[in-house]
């Protein structure tokens, strides 16, 4: 047989009996203690719910709001360095050196004056070109690269190009990156000029 050990706490005893004897005597000063149901009131009712006739639908109209396209930002001036093959500028302003350090570049969906084509590098050292011999090189590397964006022979096309080259101030501390740029003389063009055929 299994046994448990009992023992009698009269401390929890008196303890229980102090408790018991507090909630009656509070109640019967009016504290609400035990629920509606002991206390010998009538319960609320609970209250029904309050059928309707057919729901209300609410017309709801999920047009989408037209959205206007966005205007065209016009060229912003834009460092040469940081220009690449499918930027798209309009003509610059050189200082009286002939130094170009920004130009306006635009979105080539609108129209622009040039479309860079071609980016070079001159595989010189020593000083600083002398003369045309700067302007010769980055025009035969631009010629050269002409009609594979083109789709036409420089010579036979209505289309023409310029350049961005070294300073001698780059030159002398080692820049000798060049930029080819094609556009239509005296005309703006809209999009690009890659497989034109002109």
């Amino acid at each position: 047989m299994v046994s448990q050990a009992h023992r009698y706490l009269p401390g929890r005893a008196a303890l229980a009996a102090l408790t018991v004897g507090a909630v009656l005597s509070l109640s019967a000063c009016g504290l609400p203690f035990l629920p509606p149901a002991f206390q010998g009131a009538e319960p609320e009712p609970a209250p029904t719910p309050i059928e309707s006739e057919e729901p209300v639908e609410e017309e709801t109209d999920f047009t989408a709001p037209e959205t206007e396209e966005p205007e065209p930002l016009g060229a912003q001036d834009e460092d040469v360095f940081v220009l690449g093959i499918g930027d798209c500028i309009n003509e610059w302003s050189a200082d009286d050196d002939e130094n170009v350090s920004s130009v306006p570049k635009i979105d080539c969906s609108e129209p622009h004056d040039l479309e860079v084509y071609y980016e070079g590098t001159l595989d010189e050292s020593g000083p600083y070109p002398a003369g045309d011999t700067l302007n010769d090189m980055v025009n035969e590397g631009c010629v050269d690269a002409f009609e594979d964006f083109v789709g036409t022979d420089y010579v036979e096309s209505a289309l023409d190009f310029s350049s961005l080259m070294p300073t001698e101030d780059g030159w002398e501390q080692g820049d000798r990156e060049y930029l080819c740029l094609i556009g239509q003389y005296g005309e703006q063009t809209t999009g690009t000029l890659e497989d034109a055929q002109m």
